[in-house]
């Protein structure tokens, strides 16, 4: 191009005023993306429609600068003027014309409105391919904020399928249930009951119709297992589902999978996408891509991998934790490939860190995760499994809820997804939305006992005692040799009353089913339990020894130094709580300092007369762990730390942290301090009284924030 070309060129694209046509149609798209990624985000669509926002935005700038005039000359309507007369017959030259100037203002305003509208145009095209996606099967994301409920459409449960087979098969049967539940989970139009309900009902007598009205749900799929083997050929698995319509009790949809046992992931994919037939519901291209997604191709791994979740589904059990543990790591040697087994890893890791292990585990339980995610990027398993490593691990709250609510984005049935993240919002002191993500988490998966029990905290730290109640209930009902529900109910009651009498006849309930040793053994819930009842409950706890499984030997021996001190035997209650700072001594070396008991070892150092040290551990666990950042915790070490300043007979300092209790959301309330004689001391405290005083006035329990309806 010539010199000349391009400087005609350049005085072109000034006159028209492309420089500014540009400018503005770029300022106009970022304005708009920004919008786009907002409704991304709160319409729950997937993560390529910003990315599909900016491909229509520079698709339209070439077609924008090719029209865009902004100045023209003003010309008289009809083109060029033409000369006439005689300069024109004897071929003169025409008069020179005057420099272009501005077309007429309305000419000038519709070409910028053109350009607005251009900007406006991708906008509408894009929202319409959004709203398209919505109507044809896109989904709204569950209250992963609290604020809102969107429950699915169509309530199912999943009952455990039948074994037909031979008895050691049944973690086989209870596999494909699993994964079968795990499919229809991807389908955000159903509202698949939690596994952990409904497994409950393995066995049940009950029938179909019982179980859909105790559950609340529209269709029940249940079935059978038969796992046949033969030497020297194939093994051969039948299946054999049936959906039923509760409403009318007909089987709408059955059918016989006969297959080898390689087929197997097909036909949990085949039952998954025949259901959702069955119920109309059309399955949009990610969701049968995750409905037919094979884990492995090493069957074998794949074994072990559901004798893993077999032993997991007693983890409460160390051995069985560590046989789970087992066999992910049995299961990934075969395939290393094996996303869904590092994520399984990884989180029984992070559950053997969090019950037992304290520290040791958390290094293996990241690399697994990491590998997980690093072979599955959008594989939910993994996600959930680093969410655990975040809360469980680190206390990483926002870490943690961040990878939970992309989970529950990703899998609104995912009651586990919405109740972790219901567990993190309270820690962050956002009890209305937590308890409104809570209720949903129950409505997906009723029967879960720890789900119930978190619910029931929510409204007992919230001071809502006629709401908390029925969740207590509830949890004793499903789990009643449960001792941790009972010391949680008894405090309950205890904080609502005032008086020992109704936390004295659930007690009584208790030792029917369970050791009455173990109401007085817990690091948050025994303390109350053992001021008021421990003459009655303490000789229990004497015949119970630390070395056993089920005992938390630093809290055993605070307790006993407690008991001996109660009873004036300085000597034998300065044994237990050595005994106890050495325990706890080695635990705060262990592991992330902010999860270190240094609250525990501060009350044996009390019991000890170690005041300078007591008070040091104890103010250290509330600095290390405060209320604004955690809510629920940062209340338990406030409490302890009161009652270390208690112990050492500083009544002002545990005034001071009483009165902090009393003014937010906790499990303390004016009724509670009224009938624990920990605090008999301060009845004749002026302060102490008027704090009592005051919180009478304003409600009977103490400040009550308002009901939560779901």
């Amino acid at each position: 191009m010539s010199t000349s070309r391009f400087k005609r060129l350049i005085i072109e694209i000034h006159r028209r005023s492309l420089w500014q046509v540009l400018a503005v149609y770029l300022l106009g798209a970022a304005a708009a993306y920004q919008v786009v990624q907002s409704l991304t985000e709160g319409l729950g669509l997937p993560e390529w429609f910003p990315g599909f926002a900016i491909v229509l935005f520079i698709a339209l700038l070439p077609v924008v600068l090719a029209t865009a005039v902004v100045r023209e000359q003003a010309l008289p309507k009809g083109g060029p003027p033409q000369a006439h007369g005689p300069e024109a017959e004897a071929g003169a030259e025409p008069p020179a014309t005057t420099p272009p100037t501005e077309g007429p203002p309305g000419r000038h305003v519709l070409a910028w409105r053109r350009l607005a509208f251009s900007v406006v145009g991708v906008f509408a095209l894009w929202g319409f391919v959004a709203a398209g996606w919505l109507a044809l099967g896109g989904r709204l994301p569950g209250p992963t904020a609290g604020t809102e409920r969107s429950s699915a459409g169509i309530k199912l449960v999943v009952l455990p399928f039948e074994n037909l087979g031979q008895p050691e098969d049944e973690y086989f049967a209870d596999g494909v249930t699993e994964e079968i539940t795990s499919r229809l989970s991807e389908i955000p139009e159903l509202g698949v009951i939690s596994r952990t309900t409904a497994i409950q009902f393995k066995g049940s007598t009950r029938t179909v119709r019982e179980i859909a009205a105790q559950l609340d749900v529209d269709y029940v799929l249940e079935g059978t297992v038969r796992w046949e083997r033969a030497l020297g050929a194939p093994s051969q698995v039948r299946v054999t589902p049936q959906l039923i319509r509760v409403s009318d009790d007909t089987n709408i949809w059955t059918e016989r999978y006969d297959a080898v046992l390689s087929e197997i992931f097909q036909v949990q994919s085949d039952i998954a996408e025949n259901v959702a037939l069955a119920l109309d519901i059309t399955l949009l291209g990610p969701q049968r891509q995750a409905i037919w997604a094979r884990p492995t191709e090493n069957l074998d791994a794949y074994d072990y991998f559901l004798r893993g979740n077999d032993h997991y589904a007693r983890r409460f059990i160390e051995e069985e934790a560590w046989s789970a543990v087992e066999m992910y790591e049995a299961a990934i040697g075969l395939d290393p490939e094996f996303a869904h087994a590092y994520a399984a890893l990884s989180r029984a890791l992070v559950w053997l860190n969090q019950q037992f292990e304290r520290g040791a585990a958390l290094p293996r339980a990241r690399e697994a995760v990491d590998e997980a995610l690093r072979l599955a990027p959008d594989l939910a398993e993994a996600h959930m499994a680093l969410g655990d490593f975040y809360y469980y691990g680190l206390l990483d709250l926002e870490q943690a809820l961040e990878q939970y609510e992309w989970v529950q984005r990703r899998q609104p049935s995912n009651s586990d997804a919405v109740a972790l993240i219901a567990w993190i919002q309270r820690r962050m002191g956002d009890w209305d939305p937590s308890i409104a993500n809570a209720e949903l988490a129950l409505e997906l998966d009723p029967l879960n006992t720890v789900w119930l029990i978190g619910q029931a905290q929510n409204y007992f730290y919230t001071r809502q005692y006629e709401y908390a109640e029925p969740y207590f209930l509830r949890a004793i009902a499903n789990a009643p040799d449960v001792p941790y529900y009972y010391r949680w109910a008894a405090w309950f009651y205890l904080a609502w009353d005032g008086t020992a009498d109704r936390a004295h006849l659930l007690l009584e309930q208790a030792v029917l089913s369970i050791d009455p040793g173990q109401l007085l053994l817990g690091g948050e819930s025994s303390w109350i339990i053992l001021h008021l009842f421990a003459d009655e409950y303490g000789p229990a706890l004497e015949r119970l020894s630390p070395d056993s499984a089920e005992v938390d030997a630093g809290y055993y021996y605070l307790a006993r130094g407690y008991l001996s001190a109660r009873r004036g035997d300085e000597d034998e209650a300065r044994a237990f709580y050595d005994s106890a700072r050495v325990v706890f001594e080695a635990r705060v070396q262990e592991g992330p300092e902010a999860l270190a008991p240094h609250n525990a070892l501060g009350l044996a150092y009390a019991g000890l007369g170690r005041t300078e040290d007591a008070i040091r551990e104890g103010e250290l666990a509330v600095r290390l762990v405060p209320v604004s950042r955690d809510a629920m915790t940062g209340t338990n070490r406030v409490r302890d730390l009161a009652l270390i300043y208690m112990t050492v007979g500083d009544y002002e300092a545990a005034i001071d942290q009483l009165e902090l209790l009393l003014s937010i959301p906790s499990e303390m309330s004016a009724n509670l301090l009224r009938v624990d004689p920990f605090w008999d001391p301060l009845r004749s405290d002026a302060r102490f009284q008027a704090l009592l005083e005051m919180y009478d006035r304003a409600d009977p329990g103490g400040r009550i924030p308002r009901r939560i309806t779901a």
